[in-house]
């Protein structure tokens, strides 16, 4: 029958984790072959252990910082764009129904109907370019005042 353990191998690989052992606790381990080897693979792990854990080391605290730095300003520019976005959507609307009207009335119109007359909103077609510049920048106006409200912002007071 062999023997599977040696009395002092707990001992051994102890020695080797607090990083000092005795004289003649090394004379054991170059002797008994159970240390020996318990000691070499104690001694690989360890290594292996501080090679992981330096891989795992979380970044500084100041690159951290720059992260959410960077991160917090780019969703207030973010925020800070979508009023512009709607205001270019509706500005594209604007004038494609603009366009859609010109292309609809053009045959239509004389030249002689492009005189001024004295109304201020003489026919249907000015009427209509009104109205989508009024309605532009009331739904433009409410964004920004809605927007404006959710952020925790005040409108500015004339």
């Amino acid at each position: 029958m062999t023997r599977r353990g040696c009395e002092r191998e707990f001992e051994a690989v102890q020695a080797l984790r607090r990083g000092f052992s005795t004289p003649e606790l090394r004379e054991h381990v170059a002797g008994c072959a159970i240390c020996s080897q318990a000691h070499a693979v104690a001694q690989a792990m360890l290594q292996t252990a501080s090679k992981v854990s330096e891989q795992i080391e979380p970044a500084p605290a100041s690159v951290i910082w720059q992260r959410a730095e960077q991160r917090r300003k780019e969703m207030a520019l973010k925020q800070a764009m979508r009023p512009l976005l709607l205001m270019r959507v509706l500005a594209v609307i604007s004038g494609l129904c603009s366009a859609g009207w010109i292309l609809h009335f053009l045959p239509f119109v004389t030249f002689l109907e492009l005189v001024p007359r004295s109304s201020v909103l003489p026919d249907e077609a000015t009427c209509f370019a009104a109205a989508i510049a009024v309605l532009s920048i009331a739904i433009g106006a409410g964004y920004l005042l809605h927007d404006s409200r959710r952020s925790g912002e005040r409108a500015p007071s004339t």
